[in-house]
């Protein structure tokens, strides 16, 4: 049975509204066709520690990495992702969460 993962990603958007038009609206299929979930987004994470990255925080959960890895690297999403990372954002960071706890 697949283990579901999680994509953890915070960025510095540049222009909300540039970002919700040019991104967000086409995101949301190309996110769906993979069975990503988007489990929450928003400007108001606040960091506990460390240091803050960016002023906008994603979550979202897919059902395998298999299908992590199929979106992030889908012929759909590569436009988008080129234009999230040169245009729209800047200082992005993303991380792939197991959703299992392994040892050290």
């Amino acid at each position: 049975m697949d283990q579901k993962v999680y994509i953890f990603g915070q960025m510095k958007v540049k222009n909300y509204q540039d970002y919700f038009t040019q991104y967000g609206s086409p995101f949301l299929p190309i996110l769906e066709k993979y069975n990503g979930k988007l489990l929450a987004a928003t400007k108001n994470g606040r960091t506990l520690e460390g240091e803050t990255i960016g002023n906008w925080t994603v979550l979202m959960q897919f059902p395998s990495k298999n299908m992590a890895y199929d979106f992030v690297t889908s012929a759909e999403y590569a436009p988008l992702m080129k234009l999230r990372v040169n245009t729209l954002t800047d200082d992005t960071h993303a991380v792939l969460i197991p959703g299992e706890i392994t040892a050290m």
